[in-house]
């Protein structure tokens, strides 16, 4: 089952791609009118809440948000992987851990 995915502005377009294509749902805060590029971590984590999605980010300040909010983060530790690799690490995770169970998980190489 695939996750709902609320992409982050450092979040590469080919790894969105790459996610839609493993039939997980996933929007980007560029694409997303009430939010849009430079909007504030807040807003977004609001949205995400909202919209019932986890966020899918580089920013460190997402893991702060998630500590004190009830919305999930999917953090990417490593900036060197491939769009491909971190869209097979979220596809498997998907696999192990349900949307509702995440607080905050890391996207790495050795996630498990």
């Amino acid at each position: 089952m695939g996750y709902r995915l609320l992409a982050d502005e450092n979040i590469e377009q080919a790894t969105i791609t790459h996610l839609q294509q493993l039939d997980h749902d996933i929007e980007w805060i560029g694409d997303v009118a009430e939010l849009g590029l430079g909007v504030s971590d807040d807003v977004i984590a609001s949205y995400a809440a909202r919209e019932d999605r986890l966020i899918l980010t580089q920013d460190h300040d997402f893991l702060a948000i998630a500590a004190n909010r009830p919305v999930g983060v999917l953090f990417q530790t490593e900036e060197t992987l491939s769009a491909r690799e971190v869209g097979d690490i979220v596809d498997e995770l998907s696999n192990h851990i349900e949307q509702p169970d995440i607080v905050v998980e890391y996207v790495s190489r050795n996630w498990l």
